[in-house]
């Protein structure tokens, strides 16, 4: 198969998920133009364009939050399946990053470590392309299917200890607020979900390294028949990387340094369900908080580090990204 494409198994797992809710699972997958022997084998690959139709046809429903509780481990096919059979969730979920791809590239969220003067926190970090965060049902899935994932591997009981979501307030936000029962940020640049850091040495009760060697094999015997370029999103993050401390990161210029037009850049960032201002901004905020914490560099430097051409810019987006400055951040962590 050419093109971009997903895990089958997320696929079967989201219409699962959806019929148990009342949706009619056949009907969709005919108007998504989904070709039902791609469902019948979970190691399969489905087009991405069908994939998001699926979403967009579900997002009519309205049942995102409640698709995504049921997804979590299952949802992820064989690489959740192996991920319950490593030593602690720590190990887990460095596994998933470096084979995230399997499932599709930039899924999977960017892993950061946060400490703060409220506490030490690994947090799933994502940047949402617009058009899809419009439908917001594919957002909250997204969330509710993390909680749901870490609760899978970490235990019954699992809580986030923040939730921020790259979504306008609705009217009556009281239905995702209490299915996350922790504070919940709206009008995020990034999708964000926080758990205190300790649960990465949480021991694995199913722990088997033979049987996760056997699992790790087979993905990444798949993860090697992936085209080499299957990721864009990837390829403009290590762009952005080498760029940052030379100025503003430009589409243009990650373009050209990647043999490829403006225009199809950007298509293709879309197709990989981001864009390259998201990725920016996901990159400035994680190369932000390292750098805030050595106390050798002003916030005025870590400005000109992240590719500001001034301070003011750094210290609105750092609000907006935190909701506090950053020499308020510096302050809490020194009293912590």
């Amino acid at each position: 198969m050419t093109g971009p494409s997903v895990l089958a198994a997320m696929t079967v797992q989201v219409l699962a998920a959806a019929e148990r809710l009342g949706a009619d699972a056949a009907a969709i997958v005919r108007e998504a133009g989904i070709d039902p022997s791609a469902l019948t084998d979970p190691d399969a690959r489905v087009p991405l364009g069908p994939h998001l139709k699926m979403w967009e046809i579900l997002s009519r429903r309205g049942d995102g939050l409640q698709i995504g509780a049921r997804l979590g481990i299952a949802g992820l096919g064989v690489i959740g399946y192996a991920m319950q059979h490593e030593a602690t969730v720590g190990d887990a979920l460095a596994w998933q990053q470096r084979v995230g791809a399997v499932l599709y590239p930039g899924l999977v969220p960017q892993l950061e470590r946060r400490r703060d003067a409220a506490g030490d926190y690994v947090v799933f970090v994502r940047a949402m392309v617009p058009a899809f965060a419009q439908l917001r049902e594919p957002v909250l899935a997204q969330a509710a299917s993390i909680v749901t994932m870490m609760g899978g591997i970490a235990g019954a009981g699992t809580r986030a200890a923040f939730v921020a979501l790259p979504l306008s307030r609705p009217a009556e936000p009281r239905e995702v607020e209490a299915h996350f029962a922790c504070p919940v940020a709206w009008d995020a640049p990034l999708l964000q979900i926080g758990f205190a850091a300790e649960i990465l040495e949480v021991p694995l009760p199913r722990a088997d390294p033979q049987l996760f060697g056997y699992l790790a094999r087979r993905t990444e015997s798949m993860l090697a028949q992936l085209p080499a370029d299957a990721s864009w999103a990837d390829r403009v993050r290590r762009e952005i990387g080498a760029a940052l401390a030379e100025g503003e990161p430009r589409l243009q210029a990650v373009a050209k340094r990647l043999g490829v037009s403006e225009r199809t850049l950007h298509r293709r960032l879309l197709d990989e369900q981001t864009n390259f201002a998201g990725l920016v901004e996901e990159a400035r905020h994680a190369r932000a908080v390292h750098l805030l914490a050595d106390r050798s560099l002003s916030a005025s430097e870590v400005a000109v580090l992240l590719g500001y051409a001034e301070p003011a810019p750094f210290f609105r987006a750092f609000k907006r990204w935190t909701g506090e400055t950053p020499q308020g951040w510096r302050r809490r962590g020194e009293a912590g």
